[in-house]
Formats: structure tokens, sequence, C-alpha cells
């Protein structure tokens, strides 16, 4: 008893009661939960009570317990308003910055993220019990308070929304707190992983935890309880005693307290190459770090990943007929965390590493051999947040840089003509960045329309006469069908007054596709010039070798990836000297199957970005 007394000293909300019969179900009380509480199973309580089972429970509800002598854990009631709109009752509690709904029979994850205009990340993340059990008649749910769309509401002070890209070393960063509390704030996060849409934690100190093999170590700060800590950490006072037995004599600010990890949880430790360093020997050693996901895409022929593979394969083979002898490590990026590949693969004898694919998992790796002297090669990923890392080489050039190219060539053309861009809602930003240097350098008079039908060539009629105003025209981004809209367009204004331009590539133009030869003739009557970052020029004898051998070992035209397989490591280790070193021509342009390089620093920027892109030009014949 006097065990019980001192517990009661910290505990705060909850008592003990030796012969407690019966409870009051409180809001946001679930099945799952009252019998994890008394530590008796469901199917006890539903023996006990019938109807819960049919009909769920309801705050207010007076529910029988099958044990003697339970622990009973009560909570201060909270003021509630129920508004009965549906099947759904919503329920606004204390905290202003949530909605709260009670889950009615027949209800899904599905329709509730439907009927809500919430996505299911942001559901799951805010309601955890959701994938640990599903969804039970009764459980009161958490949502925004405001949702605009499903990926857009106001985030309560304290939280965070997981965008796109974001990691959990870009957030630590961003918020100036270690990984570690973050993981330790968010205990979900433990066994599903950071992902889009979810909403988080984020810890107002760091160092306030250290995780370890089987326990979070965790710091008390100021204001934290027994039962805010308990439920945090989805744990209870027999787990909390028996790692922590000192706190029976009382809870203080700064102590230490041992706490289990979640039930299958796997934490990665952030790990980083730290002294790792290139090997000095006279071998080229890479890694190709790829997605492949066998597991999930048993047609492998049609993963990004296999297809540019099947490039590199190539692309050493070839270099391997002109000298280059290469060991070449394949790193299945699917198999596991990224984290723990790097914590868990001897990298001691690696030159570079090509891979992964997409910023998140390129964020991770550059961040793990940073200042290694280990060159990490981004393929496809170009986006800013990748400029804060030495040794990494953005091998697909910025959007900006194939923008550049067209907006140069307009600046040598230009005579005071309006200009339009057409464009769709993607490459808005692409659109709106060309038009800002046009006005900057030209003081161009430039619109942005989204339909060719906009593009307006005013002409005036003298004594039977046309006379045409010159426009220029220019189609910004890579959507086909808005490719083939422009061209329609063209054709009906007046050739001799029009410059027609490109800023990234479409279908209807691909000069060197056979069944285009009528289009192109028709953008020759423009003098048509576009800019791009991908371009195989079929002419050129090189090509017509790996075009050769590409159909000989697979039969048939290289994909997209395929091409950017081929290119990215031919290119890689064709610089590299016979020690491995890439940094000793790192700047020299080179161009191979359809893509061109030329690395530099830019402004501001800590990476290697490719600042070369092709351009297509179509004289008039």
């Amino acid at each position: 008893m006097k065990k019980i007394l001192a517990l009661l000293l910290f505990v705060g909300a909850t008592a003990l009661y030796a012969q407690q019969k019966t409870h009051t179900v409180q809001p946001k009380e679930t099945i799952y939960g009252i019998s994890k509480q008394y530590g008796i199973s469901q199917e006890e309580l539903y023996k006990a009570n019938p109807k819960i089972e049919k009909n769920g429970i309801h705050p207010g509800d007076l529910i029988i317990l099958p044990t003697k002598g339970s622990e009973i854990k009560s909570q201060e009631t909270k003021k509630i308003i129920i508004s009965d709109e549906g099947p759904t009752h919503l329920t606004e509690f204390d905290d202003p910055n949530f909605n709260y709904i009670t889950i009615q029979p027949k209800e899904t994850v599905y329709n509730l993220t439907k009927k809500y205009n919430v996505s299911e990340a942001t559901l799951t993340s805010l309601n955890p019990q959701i994938k640990e059990r599903g969804l039970e008649i009764g459980d009161v749910l958490k949502l925004p308070k405001t949702i605009i769309n499903k990926d857009n509401f106001t985030v309560p002070k304290g939280s965070h929304l997981v965008k796109k890209g974001e990691t959990l070393y870009t957030l630590s960063k961003d918020h100036k707190v270690s990984v570690d509390d973050i993981y330790a704030e968010n205990p979900t996060l433990q066994t599903s992983g950071l992902k889009e849409g979810m909403v988080i934690s984020i810890p107002k100190k760091s160092g306030a935890v250290v995780i370890e093999e089987n326990t979070i170590n965790y710091v008390v700060q100021n204001g934290d309880t027994a039962y805010s800590i308990l439920e945090r950490y989805n744990t209870n006072l027999d787990d909390l005693l028996r790692l922590n037995p000192e706190v029976i004599n009382g809870l203080k600010a700064g102590m230490t307290l041992k706490l289990p990890l979640q039930k299958n949880a796997k934490i990665i430790k952030y790990s980083k190459a730290g002294k790792l360093k290139r090997a000095d020997d006279n071998e080229i050693n890479i890694a190709i770090m790829l997605p492949f996901d066998v597991a999930n895409n048993p047609q492998l022929k049609n993963s990004q990943a296999t297809q540019f593979f099947m490039g590199a394969k190539l692309a050493l083979t070839r270099l391997a007929k002109k000298g280059k002898n290469v060991n070449v490590k394949v790193i299945d990026t699917k198999n596991g965390s990224i984290q723990d590949i790097l914590s868990t693969t001897d990298f001691s004898k690696t030159d570079a590493v090509i891979g992964p694919l997409n910023t998140s998992d390129v964020t991770e790796v550059a961040h793990f051999f940073d200042n290694s002297g280990i060159a990490v090669i981004s393929p496809y990923a170009n986006d800013d947040s990748l400029n804060s890392f030495n040794d990494l080489l953005i091998s697909n050039p910025k959007d900006e840089v194939i923008a550049d190219q067209i907006i140069e060539e307009i600046a040598k053309n230009f005579a005071g003509e309006q200009v339009y861009l057409l464009t769709n809602r993607d490459d808005q930003e692409l659109a709106s960045y060309t038009k800002k240097q046009l006005e900057k350098q030209l003081k161009a008079n430039v619109v942005i329309v989204d339909n060719a039908s906009k593009i307006v060539q005013p002409h005036d009629k003298v004594d039977g006469v046309d006379y045409y105003t010159p426009i220029i025209t220019v189609m910004v981004g890579d959507d086909d069908n808005l490719g083939k809209q422009y061209l329609e367009k063209l054709k009906t204004f007046n050739k001799d007054n029009i410059k027609a331009y490109g800023i990234k590539s479409v279908s209807v133009y691909d000069v060197y596709s056979p069944e285009n030869a009528k289009n192109i003739d028709a953008f020759r009557e423009f003098g048509f010039v576009y800019s791009t970052a991908r371009l195989i020029n079929t002419r050129d004898t090189e090509v017509q070798s790996v075009l050769k051998d590409f159909k000989e070992v697979y039969c048939e035209f290289p994909t997209r990836y395929e091409q950017l397989g081929y290119d990215v490591t031919y290119d890689i280790v064709d610089r590299m000297n016979n020690k491995g070193d890439v940094t000793n021509n790192i700047t020299t342009e080179n161009t191979r199957v359809s893509s061109k390089f030329a690395y530099k620093k830019v402004s501001g920027s800590k990476a290697y970005t490719n600042d070369a892109s092709r351009v297509v030009r179509l004289p008039k014949k």
C-alpha cells in the first residue's frame, strides 16, 4: 500500500481502486485502450458487455469489468460539443487545433478520407492506433481543425506537415533538433517510418533523448507528468517502474527515464562516413544504388531502376573494351532503409556512388559521404536542396539551364516583339522564370498563356494588303498535347512575322523520329529552335554504334531511363583516371548518346551541377 501511495504523488490523474467492477467511458477511449488499461482481453470485455460488440462504446457508457483488483486510469472529464450531422458525430474538445470524430458502424478509413477531405497519411499519423488495430466502433479520432485540401491545412503550433522529399535529416536541420529527438517525440515513426502527408510533432528542445538498442533514454522536462509520458510513448506503469524503480520516490525534471521501444520498432541511427576516404589505389571502384523493388515489380522491364541499370551495364561493357577496368558494387535500396544500408555496407574501397534516383534518398547518401572525398552522382534528382553537399555531382540539368539557352537565342534576335509563353500548370514555375529573365534582360512585353488560342498575331489590311505585327512564341514544358496544339496554331500565323522557340522537348518536334517528318517540315517554316536535356542524334557514328549494341543486347531502341543509365555511367567512369578520381577533369564538356555534361559549381552551391543542354535548330529551307 505504501508503494501505491507513493505513485499517487506523481501520476496525477491515475488512481488505483482495489475492487472496481465498472468503468465510465471517457472521450477518446476505445475497447482496445480499456482492455490494455485493465490488463484484460477484448474478448472478456465483450462477454461481460454483449451490447458493446454490436453497438460499440460512447462517452458516458457504463461498462462492466470482468476482473477484480484492476488498475483504473481516470481522466479529467472535458467539455464536449456534439453535432449530429450524418452517421459520424463531430466533437470539439478543449484543444482548439483539432476536431474529433466518433466512429460509427460501417465506417472505413477510405470513406473518412473522402468525407473529411484528409489524406490517409495525415489520418494515420494523427491516430496511430489505426495502423495497429484498424477502426473500431466508438473510436474517437483526431482530425485537422482547418482543412483547405487534402495536403494543405492549418498545422497546430509545434507540429509539421511532412512534404514530398523531406527526410528526418532535413527536418532535424530545419528545426535544429536531433533525429533521435524527432523519433522520440513521434514514437510511431519507429515502426512506420516518415511519409509524405504525416503530421508530426517537433520537439521544443534538442538533446532530451538518446535512443539505444531496446530503449529510449528520455530526460524529463519541466511540465512533464507520468501520465503524459506514458501516453506519448505508448507504455504502462508496470514497464515504467520495471525499467526505472527510482520513480517510486517521485518524478523530477532532469531525471533520465528508460522507456521501451514500441513493438517491432527498428531505430536506424543516422550514420556518417566521417573519416572514410576514397581508396588510394590503382583501381576504379563504383557503387550503384538503385530502388529495384523486385518484390513489388514482377515486370522488371517496366522498372525505372532496372532500365537505368541496363543502360549502365552496356556503358560498363563498352568502357571495358576501351581498357577501363571497373569494380562495381550494386545495392538495392529497396531491401531496407537507406541509413541501414549505409551503416552496414563497406565503402572503404569506393571511388564514386551512382544513385539513388529520388531527392530524399540522394539527400541521405550525400549527407553520409559529405566531405569524404567519395563522389556521389545524382543521375535524376536536381532539387535545390541538394546544393549544400560537397562531393555531389548533379547530372540532370535544371530547367533554368535549359531555359537560359532559349533566352539567349531570343536575345540575339529580339526586335521589340510581343512575347507569348505557352505552358501548362506543371511548368508554371519555369514559365515564370523565363518571363522574369526576358523582361529583365530585354525589357520585353511577355504574356504567359495556357492555351494556344490565346496567342494573337495582330494585323491590319490597307488597300487590300495584310500587315502583320511580329510576335515571338515559346512553347514551355514537355506537354505533348499542348505541343500538338502549338503546332496547329503556328500554321495559322504569317510565317514571315513570327519567331518560334521551345523550352524542353515534346513529341511533335522530335527531330530524329522517322514518323515526325511532316511536323518537322512544318516547324522549319518558322526557323524553329528548341532546347532540351536529352536528344539522340541518330546520324552520329558513335551514337549509331551504341544504338547497335542496345539492339543486339536488348533487341530494342533504348528507353529514356536506359539512355540516362548509359550516359551518366559512361560519362562518370570515362572522366576517372586509373586511381578512380573523377574530379581531375570534371569541368570538361562531353556529349554522350542523348545527354551533354559540363559540371561546375554555381554561386552559393557546394555541389557540382550539370550546366549543359542540347540545342536543336530547324532552319528554314
